[in-house]
């Protein structure tokens, strides 16, 4: 447990105890107390999944549209324990056209395709190459009528490609 997290933790405990104290020694109808404790509870929890996301836990939200990849880790779907697979990429968000701000960890859904493109990304960092990421729209064929009821079909690509060199003006 990280230090934050453990003095998080050390003043809910300690707004519970003045909670507690002070609801004992109130005259409010029982229910009302009952209430007051359950949404306390309650509010520990919602603030805790809202900390997960600051303090840069996976965050299962879009990839932005052009990103410089840091790193990534992959785990396959197991069919034994029945687990779908997911893909975590550490990427910095290049869309804006600002100065980029710190790296954020993004988690995907598993796709075959990523996986190995992920594989050859990381391989080009090993070596020094920088790699970029964007989201594509995925290309509908020719001919094909538009099909509604593939409501959960990933509509869009994520595609790795390497930092072009350079373009160097002539001596």
């Amino acid at each position: 447990m990280s230090e934050s997290l453990l003095l998080l933790l050390l003043a809910y405990v300690a707004l519970a105890v003045l909670a507690a104290a002070a609801l004992i020694a109130s005259s409010f109808p029982i229910l009302i107390r009952a209430f007051i404790v359950v949404s306390a509870t309650a509010l520990y929890f919602i603030s805790y999944q809202g900390w997960q996301a600051v303090q840069g836990w996976p965050a299962r939200i879009d990839v932005p549209q052009r990103f410089l990849l840091h790193a990534s880790v992959v785990d396959e779907p197991d069919k034994t324990t029945g687990s779908p697979g997911t893909i975590t990429l550490w990427a910095t968000d290049l869309s804006s056209g600002e100065p980029a701000d710190d790296p954020r960890a993004y988690k995907l859904e598993y796709n075959k395709e990523l996986h190995s493109n992920l594989d050859d990304a990381l391989r080009n960092m090993r070596n020094g190459i920088i790699q970029l990421g964007r989201k594509t729209a995925v290309a509908k064929k020719p001919g094909q009528p538009l099909d509604f009821t593939r409501i959960g079909e990933q509509r869009e690509k994520i595609e790795i490609y390497s930092l072009p060199d350079p373009a160097l003006p002539e001596k």
